[in-house]
């Protein structure tokens, strides 16, 4: 409520462009860079570290995209891009892209429970490579990467590391002094701020900066041309400043998770962890159960309980999680695997409702998993390093 508060006089009582030069303009253009403070003092940055973007997604392929164009300017001589195999879609898309335009998009392998295996990135590393993008924490089983000693391993080379970290913003500390990152892509919506904005941090000590993707007006220091969403950009600077209270959050929801797979346990669901049990988003679960397919049962809960088989963004894809699979999860254990979420607004009694409700759906959905789901070989361009 206090994130639509902020925003509704940008809507209606002072819907100027920030870049005018009337009074009005004036307005909204204060109300950016109080905004870009907040979110700056959140990650540690300064404020002319950020660029607005319409979200991480954006902020991802600027910083890709836009690094890539400008070492092959700069380090002609560094070829090489390295993610892990369970990035984001646009994170992965964006490197297979960069397969067909001179460079070589690389995946190092995660462990079972998808944590980067840092000894396979560190052989993997030399003085050819250019950029790793990692995520911070991962969008659908949770595990939170090693990133401030996979950025020190990439520094070592002389090459540029990427952060998404759109999950962890907001959720968990995230400081880039600390982490020494070069680039990192945030997300509102992913801390209760609106969706359709995000940013991209660019450290003032990185060595090249991303180049620009398009063109206009030269906004956002050309890296990002276009009239500001000001209301959007409130909203997110309004939920940077309460995602301190949201990170205070943390133990609570890792006590909601835990009391949902207790409450499971408890109806006889025998069910399995996908991800790290402790290195992991608080409030953030992957799991399957044996012998159900989760998208019957899913539709069979219609409205009374929201839950997902994977992220948003590759929903309806029959080959099912990339993610799980790199977890080494086959056909059928990937068709079982329920994603569940707490929020800050959940109770304890909200996850036992929870629980009882997704146990009650097993019984008459019991059934051989993995029929629809189909075995794909899932590189998005990139050569699988295993």
């Amino acid at each position: 409520m206090e994130v639509v508060e902020a925003m509704a006089p940008y809507w209606h009582q002072v819907p100027w462009n920030a870049h005018s030069a009337h009074a009005g303009g004036a307005s909204a253009d204060q109300a950016v860079s109080r905004s870009r403070a907040s979110i700056a003092e959140l990650i540690g940055a300064t404020p002319a570290e950020l660029i607005f973007t319409s979200g991480a997604t954006e902020a991802n392929n600027i910083a890709i995209l836009g690094l890539a164009a400008a070492g092959r300017r700069a380090l002609p001589e560094r070829n090489r891009i390295l993610t892990s195999t369970i990035e984001h879609k646009c994170v992965l898309e964006a490197a297979r892209y960069l397969g067909g335009c001179g460079f070589r998009h690389e995946m190092v392998p995660v462990d079972a429970d998808g944590i980067i295996d840092t000894d396979r990135l560190e052989a993997m590393l030399s003085p050819d490579v250019l950029l790793v993008a990692v995520m911070a924490a991962n969008n659908e089983v949770g595990t939170i990467q090693p990133i401030k000693e996979i950025v020190q391993m990439t520094h070592e080379v002389g090459a540029l590391c990427h952060v998404d970290a759109a999950q962890a913003v907001g959720r968990i500390a995230f400081d880039v002094l600390d982490l020494d990152c070069d680039t990192a892509s945030l997300s509102a919506h992913k801390m209760y701020g609106p969706n359709g904005v995000g940013a991209l941090y660019i450290s003032a000590s990185t060595p090249i900066r991303p180049e620009p993707l398009f063109f206009g007006g030269g906004q956002e220091q050309g890296l990002r041309p276009g009239t500001l969403p000001v209301a959007l950009i409130v909203g997110f600077g309004r939920a940077a400043e309460l995602a301190q209270d949201n990170i205070a959050h943390a133990p609570r929801l890792a006590d909601l998770a835990d009391e949902f797979l207790s409450c499971l346990a408890r109806r006889g669901v025998t069910f399995y962890l996908n991800g790290h049990r402790e290195k992991r988003l608080p409030g953030s679960l992957n799991f399957r159960v044996a012998g159900v397919e989760a998208e019957t049962v899913i539709g069979q809960l219609g409205n009374s309980l929201h839950l997902s088989t994977g992220s948003a963004c590759q929903s309806g894809e029959l080959q099912g999680s990339y993610v799980l699979r790199a977890l080494g999860l086959g056909d059928q254990d990937v068709a079982a695997s329920f994603r569940v979420c707490f929020g800050r607004e959940h109770t304890l009694e909200d996850a036992r409702r929870a629980a009882e409700l997704l146990a009650d759906a097993f019984q008459p959905c019991e059934t051989a998993a993995g029929r629809v789901v189909q075995q794909r070989g899932e590189t998005h361009g990139g050569v699988y390093i295993g």
